[in-house]
């Protein structure tokens, strides 16, 4: 290994450093260096991995439309030297960059295509979490006038399915909150009540409180809208409790005291 090259490494190591350490802005510097001179050297491999974690740095940044060049490139070195578990982790970043940029054609492109690698590498808990992006993509492509509205309760439901059987609990848990409102706004309520439930059931075991006091409220209001005006009240009282324990302000309470007051007077 001559100078050259050591030096190169040198950067690379550093911008590695400094990356896993979560100083994503002091990492750039060396990393683009690094990813410069790998490509000029025809090192394909420590490229794509300088481009990769640049991608990474610029999306915690907030820097999308870097981040999104970065992953880009990434993707195509990725799919030249064939590192498929790599071409679907860039597949389901730029899925999420590309929504968060209003672009949800190629969002959800990118992330179909992270669902179909992930399959091939039977990497269960990455399906679910690109089903779980893919949901978010159609959520928010429906509110730009997409007519597709199943798509968001399937793709929350496939998630859901796969972390149940991972017994990825918290991640389960979130999503059937996510899926709950979804399916509050498409007036199925009943439906709704079942995931916020168990939800609600894994956040009071974990003494979430926080949660359990929002998912308390939740289906309190669900209840009271579908007539269920005990049920609704039980809810509501059980969250003000809650709020007392957790040593809630009494202004929070007391708002919440007014409102079940003017819902069951």
């Amino acid at each position: 290994m001559d100078n050259h090259e050591s030096n190169v490494k040198l950067y690379f190591l550093r911008g590695k450093d400094d990356f896993f350490k979560g100083n994503y802005q002091n990492c750039i510097r060396d990393l683009i260096y690094a990813q410069e001179m790998f490509t000029t050297m025809g090192k394909t491999k420590e490229a794509a991995e300088s481009l990769f974690m640049l991608g990474e740095a610029y999306f915690q940044l907030q820097q999308f439309s870097q981040a999104k060049g970065m992953f880009s490139q990434a993707f195509t070195s990725y799919k030249k030297i064939n590192n498929l578990r790599r071409v679907g982790e860039c597949a389901l970043s730029l899925g999420e960059i590309y929504r968060n940029q209003g672009e949800f054609k190629l969002s959800k492109q990118y992330l179909s295509e992270s669902i179909e690698i992930f399959k091939k590498l039977k990497d269960l808990e990455k399906i679910a979490d690109t089903w779980r992006e893919l949901a978010n993509t159609y959520q928010i492509s429906l509110d730009a006038g997409s007519s597709q509205s199943m798509h968001i309760v399937n793709a929350f439901k496939n998630a859901i399915t796969i972390y149940k059987k991972l017994k990825k609990e918290t991640k389960k848990a979130e999503t059937e909150i996510d899926l709950g409102y979804v399916l509050i706004s498409q007036s199925k309520s009943e439906e709704a009540l079942k995931y916020l439930t168990s939800a609600h059931e894994y956040y009071r075991k974990r003494k979430d409180k926080e949660n359990v006091i929002t998912l308390l409220i939740l289906i309190g209001r669900i209840y009271f809208e579908i007539g269920k005006k005990s049920k609704a009240k039980d809810y509501m009282n059980k969250a003000v409790i809650k709020m007392k324990n957790a040593d809630y302000s009494s202004e929070k309470i007391k708002r919440l005291t007014d409102t079940i007051i003017s819902m069951f007077q």
